[in-house]
Formats: structure tokens, C-alpha cells, sequence
């Protein structure tokens, strides 16, 4: 049974988790050759005050810039 774990900063929406957990789910299918219900797929959620980067929180971080919609 294929198990993959993706860790991420809070705050992406339920349909986001769910199209990240089909898209991976679709891949280890195609590429293992298993069926989907033997594909387990965990999010390991951390508050931004709880991860750093470069030694900084990533609640101090400023926000990165938004793309332009064309």
C-alpha cells in the first residue's frame, strides 16, 4: 500500500486538499499500478508560527506577490 505524506502551511481550502489528493492519488495509480483505495494520502497541516524558514517564523514573513490575473 502506497503512502504518500505532504507537509504544508495551514490555510488551503477543503477543495484545494481534495484536488491535491486526487491529483496525487491519479499519479500513484498510473505510475504504481495500484488501485486508488490502496493509496494512502496524508496532509500534516502546520500553523505558521510553528515552521521557520532561513530562521524566521513564517507568520513574520511578509506575504509573497500575488500573480496578475491576465
Amino acid at each position: 500500500m502506497p503512502e504518500v505524506v505532504v507537509y504544508a502551511i495551514e490555510g488551503r481550502s477543503v477543495d484545494q486538499k481534495r484536488g491535491l489528493v486526487k491529483d496525487i492519488t491519479n499519479a500513484v495509480m498510473k505510475n504504481y499500478g495500484v488501485p486508488a483505495d490502496a493509496v494512502v494520502v496524508t496532509l500534516v497541516e502546520t500553523a505558521k508560527h510553528d515552521k521557520a524558514k532561513g530562521g524566521v517564523l513564517f507568520s513574520e514573513m511578509s506575504a509573497p506577490p500575488q500573480a496578475k490575473a491576465s
